[in-house]
């Protein structure tokens, strides 16, 4: 009897191993085979799924929108305006090993997304998706309509300058976490986010 495989369980597998190896040993060491070794399957195995580095990165990076994507789904709803706009944030910062592996992942594919055509669509779409996050995290903060979708714009020219201010904020906030985790811990990371919000309210 031919042995049943899970797909979908295998790629999940497979994508964090290449997360794991990402942010371990960079893009570059993201190869087939270095994959398939952290992952404890043949390299032949590994390309059933994708066929080259470059199918493999993009994968992983879309699987982690949908990790980002699935959090935010199952946040709670209680808290005030302030509580909820951190929940928010706090899904695009690296303060744990998932997050912090995703962040990595993220600005490898941001690198990476101006030699790979293959990524340049989805660089476009996660400025758009961050950018649609701050606008809501500010729409909890101040209590205003929430945005619907990545093209929505706030109608207050003010509170649009706002979201897009915060968007540098926790690029900046994010960059500088992956980049010096020795510098900034969880807790390091949570406090600026928190003190920027406070001095919007």
């Amino acid at each position: 009897m031919p042995k049943i495989v899970d797909h979908d369980a295998r790629r999940a597998e497979i994508v964090a191993a290449v997360w794991r190896v990402i942010e371990r040993s960079g893009m570059d060491g993201a190869t087939v085979r270095s994959v398939a070794a952290e992952a404890g399957v043949s390299p032949g195995s590994l390309r059933y799924y994708f066929s080259d580095q470059g199918e493999l990165v993009l994968f992983a990076a879309e699987a982690m929108t949908q990790r980002v994507v699935h959090r935010l789904e199952a946040h709670p709803t209680d808290g005030d305006g302030l509580v909820r706009a951190i929940r928010v944030l706090e899904e695009l910062l690296p303060l744990d090993e998932d997050r912090r592996a995703e962040a990595s992942v993220w600005l490898e594919a941001i690198v990476r997304a101006r030699v790979d055509e293959r990524l340049a669509a989805l660089k476009t779409a996660g400025w758009f998706g961050s950018r649609y996050l701050c606008r809501l995290a500010w729409a909890h903060l101040h209590d205003l309509d929430r945005p619907n979708s990545p093209a929505f714009i706030f109608d207050s020219a003010a509170d649009e300058r706002a979201a897009a201010e915060l968007h540098t904020f926790i690029d900046g906030l994010t960059l500088q976490a992956v980049t010096y985790p020795e510098q900034l811990a969880a807790d390091e990371v949570r406090r600026p986010l928190q003190d920027y919000l406070k001095a919007r309210l």
